[in-house]
């Protein structure tokens, strides 16, 4: 198939599970590409978009921190390569068991007031990780959060 024939088959799938719905320009590439797959659940009200965690072995001198983000932070993020200085507190959870707690956010298993549609995954040093994790962090449903911001730990 061409190109054009695989990109009309991908909108056609996901317009299927979802009528009057589109992906931002930034998913409909990584659709393409297969680097997110499209997971909507029969009786969702927006497409959900999946995509493996970072494979890190053992001794790896990084780790992987999730965050979950609204569409202004992800869009900021995404344009500018930080995140925005808007938000007072914004919570990091490291590994599996943070990538679990951050997308409570999506399911509605969790609550906060600005609007997470998407979990974010950042590869950072341990060694950085460590250090912030040691000033400031706290348990959240089976994982360890670190708050950077005026409000959290007061780093970064």
């Amino acid at each position: 198939r061409t190109w054009q024939e695989q990109e009309n088959g991908i909108r056609e799938r996901t317009a299927m599970k979802l009528k009057g719905v589109k992906l931002e320009p930034h998913e409909q590439r990584l659709v393409e590409k297969g680097e997110l797959a499209d997971v909507t659940h029969p009786r969702a009200s927006s497409v959900w978009l999946s995509a493996p965690s970072s494979n890190l072995d053992e001794s790896s001198p990084l780790a992987r921190v999730y965050r979950p983000v609204g569409d202004r932070e992800c869009a900021h993020l995404l344009q500018t390569g930080t995140l925005p200085s808007t938000q007072p507190y914004q919570t990091i959870v490291e590994g599996d068991e943070g990538r679990n707690y951050a997308e409570k956010y999506l399911r509605g298993r969790k609550y906060v007031d600005t609007a997470p549609t998407t979990v974010v995954e950042f590869l950072v040093p341990a060694a950085l990780i460590k250090h912030l994790f040691g000033i400031q962090c706290k348990p959240e449903d089976g994982a360890l959060s670190h708050g950077l911001g005026d409000k959290g730990g007061k780093t970064l």
